[in-house]
C-alpha cells in the first residue's frame, strides 16, 4: 500500500460552492495554504470536464510534491494518475480497487457506523473515514450523526488511521483531534469560505495548538 500522507486537516473539493471555484482553483487554494494531501469529489459535471481538471490538478500536485485522491471513480483515478481513491460503501470493493490501482495507491474507505468500521479493519486500506460526526448539508444521508464520544471509542479500536468527516467546522475540529483522529475531512466549511486558503491556514494554526 502507499505511504500515507495525511495531515491534521484533509480538505475535499466541491464544485458546489458560493464562489464558483472549480476543482482546479480549489486545488490551487489548498496548495497555497500548505496542504499536500486532498481529495477531489464530484458527482455532477461531465466526465470530460472532470478528466481535464484532474489532469491539471495532477500537474499542480507533481510540481508541489503533493498527493490527491479521487472520490469513487477508479477509472478517472487511473486515467489521471491520481495518488489514490476514496471509496464509499456502495462503490467498488476495496479488493477490486486495489487490484486495479496497485499496492502503491492510497485507498480510503468511508464507514458510517460501528459495524462498518470494524469490518473495515481487515480491508487493505490506508485509512478509515467515519461519519457523519455532526449533521451535514453537503450530501443527503440517512446515516445518523455519531458525535465525538462515539468517534473517540472507535479510534481506540482501529488498526488504521482514522479520518472524521461530516459537518466539521473550525470550532468543532479540536474536539475530534483530542479524541484521537488523525485528520478531519472538511468540505463546506472550507470551500464555502470566500478565501479557502485562509480558512485552511486557520485550521492548521489551530491544529498546532492541539498537537
Amino acid at each position: 500500500m502507499g505511504q500515507l500522507k495525511l495531515g491534521r486537516v484533509y480538505p475535499i473539493t466541491s464544485s458546489k460552492n458560493p464562489q464558483g471555484f472549480s476543482h482546479v482553483e480549489l486545488a490551487h487554494q489548498f496548495l497555497d495554504a500548505g496542504l499536500r494531501f486532498f481529495q477531489v469529489r464530484e458527482k455532477s459535471i461531465p466526465d470530460s470536464i472532470l478528466h481535464q481538471q484532474l489532469l491539471e490538478i495532477r500537474a499542480l500536485c507533481s510540481a508541489k510534491k503533493a498527493h490527491f485522491l479521487v472520490n469513487d471513480r477508479a477509472d478517472l483515478a487511473l486515467a489521471t494518475k491520481a495518488d489514490g481513491l476514496h471509496l464509499g460503501q456502495d462503490d467498488l470493493p476495496v479488493e477490486t480497487a486495489r487490484d486495479l490501482l496497485g499496492e502503491e495507491a492510497i485507498i480510503g474507505l468511508s464507514t458510517h457506523n460501528r459495524e462498518q468500521f470494524l469490518q473495515a479493519q481487515s480491508q487493505e486500506i490506508d485509512y478509515i473515514a467515519i461519519g457523519p460526526v455532526f449533521e451535514t448539508f453537503t450530501k443527503t444521508t440517512e446515516n445518523p450523526s455519531l458525535g465525538v464520544r462515539m468517534i473517540e471509542t472507535l479510534v481506540q479500536e482501529s488498526q488504521h488511521p482514522v479520518v472524521a468527516i461530516g459537518g466539521i467546522s473550525l470550532e468543532s475540529a479540536p474536539a475530534l483531534w483530542e479524541a484521537g483522529v488523525q485528520s478531519v475531512a472538511v468540505i463546506n466549511d472550507i470551500v464555502a469560505h470566500p478565501q479557502p486558503s485562509q480558512r485552511l491556514r486557520d485550521y492548521l494554526k489551530l491544529a498546532e495548538k492541539i498537537s
